[in-house]
């Protein structure tokens, strides 16, 4: 008999926000940065394909944020990874931050910021070894709380227990 397979939505979900990133610097690429917004990106450094200065790499072992906002250049963005034009300590470099790098994203402008989890890259094939959870997952504070902005003054939020929807 066939078992059926356990969808590893946590993984769906933080590869469909790090897809909201790839719009979003896609437009910034086209069109420049508009309005107040700016971004800080938060990456491993020691992460396949990151291209980051020798030094910068030594200061930040094992993560660094770049700031998006007024010196940077030729911005290219592809499915894998962005690129973009800096300067560190006055030395231009380009970086280059495979998306499966990033562990934050922020628009302080808009009050906006997402966390990711890094994990080795899943393919289609690896969601069928994956090893089941031991329970279902469960949406985290950190997660609601990227995937809308927070509560103006005098909203209140909702909380709902998950507990009435689990198999026993």
């Amino acid at each position: 008999m066939h078992e059926p397979e356990e969808f590893r939505y946590d993984l769906m979900v933080d590869q469909a926000l790090r897809g909201v990133v790839k719009q979003i610097l896609t437009r910034v690429a086209k069109e420049g940065l508009f309005g107040e917004h700016h971004y800080y990106v938060t990456f491993q450094t020691n992460h396949p394909g990151v291209k980051l200065p020798e030094n910068q790499r030594k200061a930040h072992p094992d993560n660094i944020t770049v700031v998006v906002q007024h010196r940077f250049w030729d911005m290219t963005v592809t499915d894998d990874y962005f690129s973009v034009g800096m300067s560190f300590d006055g030395m231009p470099t380009v970086v280059v931050v495979p998306f499966d790098a990033m562990l934050a994203f922020v628009d302080p402008s808009a009050n906006f910021m997402l966390t990711f989890s890094v994990e080795e890259e899943m393919d289609d094939e690896d969601f069928e070894d994956a090893e089941e959870l031991e329970e279902p997952a469960q949406l985290s504070a950190e997660t609601a709380s990227r995937s809308k902005p927070a509560p103006e003054s005098g909203e209140s939020g909702e909380v709902i227990a998950l507990d009435a929807f689990r198999k026993k």
